[in-house]
């Protein structure tokens, strides 16, 4: 196989992984085979971490198709008047295997390299070139990036090769005598197998070659996370304890015990910092802060704390290296084509919610108080911009394009890809933990919090010598036990004392839970959150396909989608057919290497 990794980027990465330049132009757009030999290519540590860096390279590829085939497909991204026949395709479900959005190959692209990869760093280890604790972590980092991006493939086209031994060239997969497909749930069962048997689920430790900071970028947030990913295939395969467990490690990654700023606030949508939507004046809701909270999330540099606290897995795009940012191409009506934008039905669903803003007074016992007259969720107004009479899908811009509208620097593409991050862990853990029987676990971490949910007296804290010792707490098992108390008799902060939900992180009013703790009702609950929280971050389709499977009931993706084509000034007359399509199973892209 040919490494398909770009020069700048690994010239970008070269102080982290600590391989000389000479050593690196071995591996640089070379016939390895042909060429230097695979027993030059392979030769120590430093060798491997260039190859784990050449496979991130090559994914990083995917950023679009990523967000095209997750979006586009789904309820909250429409098309614009530039955007070709092809993308049209897409958004109104009548995709043919001619349109280069559906082509595969770029996935398998990336496969057939981590298969190269993982082969021989099986060979390195036989050959005592990689110590044990050397090969565990870099070969379990390739394989989670093949098991993710084996499930992305699964997801949009049903049934597809499974491949795990290493070919010359993804053409060689065209034939199909050779390389029989696979069912989506085959498929899963297969990746849940494999990613198990991974020998390391940890993240790269500290003083490793490839856990560094190089130019401000930490590369701690480069690599995958293989415990949510395992935690997404129990998800997809229904094992929702397993799901729950790992999910679990993450939002308590920090350990037991601790009392750091960074043990409190780790992946723990916290209270404290400034991660929330926030208003300038009080009581007064124009005075809605842009230039800082939620917002800021999608802007932060990835060195400060709260994009630490929030950001799991982010891959920056940088103007000094490739690929080029995809997404102002996209989105950007300043500098790029401005191809898709927020659909009317993402922009109703923001609409459809109730701010409400808390007192602090010592004089109020309520807690909070409903206004009215803030009929809608500001989280609408930091996920798009309107430009030029027109919305601007803007999470992906923020690092581009100023408040002036204006590139902040004309020779810069920066941005980032936002790949996962504790907003989309926690609601991904309320979906588990919510088909696990633990509908209040779930319910809390969406709305207000722990603290809030588990307490008979919510939002009054006036009473701060109160005794809270038997409430603020979950009293499960792991992984549904969070203790969140927050008392000053006796004096507790216990682990999740700051977490505020991720509602309450957007302090809107909390969705009333079923008197019947319905397992569908809160469900509709956490994928409409899904939506407002994670619109245009690429899991909208794959977490709509995936309750419609595990339900068996097509109209819950196939109205969603009837009602954004519907209310498409695009794209209405393509809505009833759509739906018809849906309504049938009809669910997957036609499969075919361009």
């Amino acid at each position: 196989m040919k490494y398909m990794l770009n020069k700048t980027r690994l010239a970008f990465l070269i102080t982290a992984v600590g391989v000389t330049i000479s050593s690196c132009k071995k591996i640089v757009d070379v016939e390895p085979k042909n060429i230097v030999g695979v027993e030059n290519m392979y030769r120590n540590v430093f060798d491997a971490d260039a190859a784990v860096v050449g496979v991130y390279g090559k994914f990083m590829k995917l950023a679009k198709p990523y967000m095209i085939l997750n979006e586009l497909r789904g309820d909250l991204m429409d098309i614009t008047n530039n955007a070709d026949l092809n993308l049209r395709q897409v958004s109104e479900h009548t995709a043919t295997v001619n349109n280069p959005y559906t082509d595969p190959q770029p996935f398998y692209d990336v496969i057939v390299n981590c298969n190269d990869v993982l082969d021989n760093f099986t060979k390195m280890y036989a050959a005592s070139k990689l110590k044990e604790a050397e090969f565990n972590q870099r070969y379990s980092d390739i394989g989670a990036i093949r098991s993710w991006v084996y499930l992305q493939l699964g997801i949009h086209y049903g049934t597809i090769p499974y491949v795990t031994n290493p070919i010359l060239q993804v053409q060689d997969l065209k034939d199909n005598s050779n390389f029989p497909k696979v069912t989506l749930p085959v498929l899963i069962d297969s990746l849940v197998a494999f990613t198990e048997r991974l020998p390391f689920t940890d993240d790269y430790p500290a003083g490793t070659t490839l856990q560094t900071t190089v130019d401000g970028y930490n590369t701690s947030k480069f690599f995958i996370n293989k415990n949510i990913l395992l935690g997404d295939l129990y998800l997809w395969q229904g094992q929702y304890d397993k799901a729950a467990d790992r999910y679990k490690r993450v939002l308590e990654i920090g350990g037991p015990t601790g009392n750091s700023e960074l043990w409190y606030n780790q992946y723990r949508i916290s209270s404290f910092g400034n991660a929330g939507v926030g208003y300038s004046r009080v009581q007064d809701f124009s005075s809605l802060v842009y230039t800082n909270g939620w917002r800021y999330l999608f802007e932060r540099p990835q060195s400060d704390n709260e994009f630490n606290w929030e950001m799991i897995w982010s891959l920056p795009f940088d103007r000094n290296f490739e690929p080029v940012n995809p997404y102002i191409d996209l989105f950007s009506p300043v500098g790029g084509s401005y191809l898709v934008k927020p659909a009317q039905q993402a922009i109703d669903y923001w609409n459809s919610q109730q701010q409400v803003y808390v007192f602090t007074s010592a004089n109020v016992n309520a807690g909070e108080v409903l206004r009215d007259n803030f009929p809608f969720d500001a989280r609408a107004n930091f996920t798009y911009r309107t430009i030029g009479g027109q919305p601007v899908i803007m999470k992906n811009l923020y690092n581009y394009l100023g408040t002036d509208n204006l590139p902040i620097n004309a020779f810069s593409k920066a941005g980032k890809w936002f790949l996962t991050r504790a907003a989309s862990l926690h609601l991904h853990y309320a979906e588990a933990a919510n088909r696990a029987g633990k509908h209040r676990v779930a319910y809390a971490l969406v709305n207000k919090g722990i603290n809030y949910t588990y307490d008979p007296f919510p939002g009054n804290n006036v009473a701060a010598n109160r005794d809270v010792t038997n409430y603020h707490q979950t009293f499960l098992p792991w992984p549904y036990d969070f203790d969140a108390r927050g008392g000053q008799a006796p004096a507790y902060r216990n682990t999740w004392y700051r977490n505020i939900g991720i509602r309450g992180r957007a302090a809107l009013k909390p969705v009333t839970l079923p008197v019947t703790d319905s397992v569908t009702n809160v469900e509709n609950m956490i994928i409409t959150e899904d939506a407002l929280e994670l619109a245009y971050e690429g899991e909208r389709w794959s977490d709509l396909l995936r309750v419609a499977i595990r339900r068996n009931d097509p109209a819950f993706i196939a109205d969603k989608v009837y009602d954004k084509l519907r209310k498409s000034g695009l794209s209405a007359g393509a809505a009833n057919a759509a739906r018809t399509k849906l309504m049938n199973k009809d669910w997957f892209l036609p499969f075919k290497f361009n």
